[in-house]
Order: structure tokens, then sequence, then C-alpha cells
């Protein structure tokens, strides 16, 4: 039994030995790497990206149907939007204007999407929509920096 067992183990270290002195060295070059046929530490530098001045920006066409409404206007002031910091809320948290017409300069409430029904029945926004720049992003006439054809 020892014997055997000696020899298993004597045949599976020559087994490894043999095959890692075979194995040759691989090298990946780095622009084969990914899907662009450039280098991987390529970093394209996008260009500065000006964004509308104040609240009144005419909004840009859905990137497709139903895509979440861009943001008209700079955020740089509101962020980090997190769970315990929204600043957006302050003006766009108004369910009761929900349904209403869009009037010029009024903020744009949140959707119904984004509240849940209290047990009294009035809206309370939802715990799972704080993070506004996960869907909506601020709005700017950019050019792709990358190919796309998504939507066409």
């Amino acid at each position: 039994m020892k014997t055997s067992l000696l020899a298993m183990l004597v045949a599976g270290a020559a087994t490894l030995s043999y095959g890692a002195l075979q194995a040759a060295e691989v090298t990946l070059v780095d622009d084969q790497m990914g899907l662009s046929k450039s280098s991987v530490f390529d970093d394209p530098s996008p260009e500065v990206i000006n964004y509308p001045e104040g609240f009144d920006a005419a909004p840009i066409s859905p990137a497709y149907s139903g895509a979440p409404p861009q943001i008209p206007h700079n955020i740089d002031d509101y962020l980090p939007i997190n769970a315990q910091k929204n600043k957006c809320t302050n003006c766009h948290e108004k369910p009761a204007r929900i349904g209403q017409k869009k009037i010029r300069h009024i903020p744009t409430p949140m959707p119904e999407s984004h509240y849940y029904k209290a047990e009294d029945g009035s809206l309370k926004r939802s715990d799972t929509r704080y993070v506004c720049v996960q869907c909506h992003a601020p709005q700017a006439e950019v050019k792709d920096l990358i190919g796309n054809t998504f939507n066409q």
C-alpha cells in the first residue's frame, strides 16, 4: 500500500515538473488585450464639457425612448449625491406637482416611480432612488468618445 502511494506521488510530481518545463512564456501585447485596437494604456482625453449656465437650458432629446431625462443645469455644487446628502430633492421633491403641466423656470417634480405610497396614502420618496446621477446625467452637446451604433 505504501509502495503504490509513493509510486503515485512520484509519478504525479514527475508529470507536474515535466509540464512546467514544457510551458512556454505567454506574452500579451497591450494593444491585443481588449476590443479596441489601441493600447490599453492610451487614455483618450475628451474635450472640456461646457454645461449650460443657469437653470433654463433647453432640454436635449433623450438618447432613446424611455431614457431618463438629462439634467439641464450644472450640478458641480450638488455633489456628492448620496443617501445622506442630496440637494436635488430640495427643488424636485414635490409630490403634489406630479402630473401637472411643466412650467418654465419651475423645477420638474420627481415622477411617481420615485415614491412609494405610505399607509396614510401620501407619497414618500423611495429609499432606493437617492443617487440621481445613477440614471440622470447633466446635459451637454458632446461628441462620442468612441463610436456608438446603439440607437441607429
